[in-house]
């Protein structure tokens, strides 16, 4: 505000210095020049900000990102975070195939659009989706089955058990996933800029961490390569011990 009124006085004293007639001061604070039609989206966030109480649903807060929610973790050490959700959908073999942002639905509302998006990914839609307790609620979604850790049944068999055992243990994998998203490609904070820039950040992190591991799979693959041509050569030259080629 401050800014455009100087603005203004500055090009009146550029007009009175070129002998134009200086217009009256009533004149200059006119509708045209007030602050609402200026700058009317600030102006009413300024309001939304300051009418706006403890207790009230839609809270904005912050000035320069309106579309922060409060997320309540549920956890001692932290109880809440600003921000939005991501919904993270990895393999079996640990690949992440989705990466979708929410705002701040429930975890069980979120469970379609992210298989949906699992299916424009893979061509096809899993059988069945391990998650945690946060998605109790749904059963299944389409013709995926959808399987939440719980108190086995009386009739089922030991063979049901592990197997449930080890799908639900390969599932806990994820954890360690979120935090390597978040410290490590730039999920714990976002630089983008609106719900797009968090659509787009919550994809690159996932495209990172997915390219990072497919370098790490190769990076090994040559250093293999590399042991093996020694050995090889080591075999060839009639070495008395070559495995310290490979050693090496």
């Amino acid at each position: 505000m401050l800014s455009a009124i100087a603005q203004m006085h500055g090009r009146s004293d550029k007009l009175k210095f070129y002998g134009v007639n200086e217009p009256d001061k009533p004149e200059l604070i006119d509708e045209e020049y007030s602050v609402e039609s200026l700058f009317p989206p600030k102006i009413e966030l300024f309001y939304k900000v300051l009418a706006q109480k403890k207790c009230d649903k839609d809270k904005v807060y912050s000035l320069h990102e309106p579309e922060v929610k409060c997320i309540g973790k549920g956890k001692e050490h932290k109880k809440y975070e600003f921000g939005n959700k991501v919904s993270i959908a990895r393999s079996y073999s640990g690949i992440i195939v989705c990466a979708v942002s929410f705002r701040d639905e429930y975890d069980g509302h979120t469970i379609d659009d992210t298989l949906d998006h699992v299916e424009q990914m893979l061509g096809f839609r899993p059988s069945r989706a391990a998650c945690d307790r946060g998605y109790r609620g749904q059963k299944e979604s389409g013709t995926t089955k959808i399987v939440i850790p719980d108190v086995p049944k009386k009739n089922v068999t030991y063979y049901q058990k592990e197997k449930a055992h080890k799908l639900f243990c390969k599932r806990a994998g994820i954890e360690p996933i979120n935090g390597h998203l978040k410290s490590d490609h730039r999920m714990g904070r976002n630089f983008y800029k609106g719900i797009f820039g968090d659509m787009l950040n919550a994809k690159l992190a996932a495209a990172a961490f997915n390219f990072k591991r497919a370098m790490r799979r190769f990076f090994v693959l040559l250093e293999w390569l590399y042991c093996f041509c020694l050995l090889w050569n080591g075999m060839n030259k009639k070495c008395e011990r070559p495995y310290l080629a490979f050693a090496k």
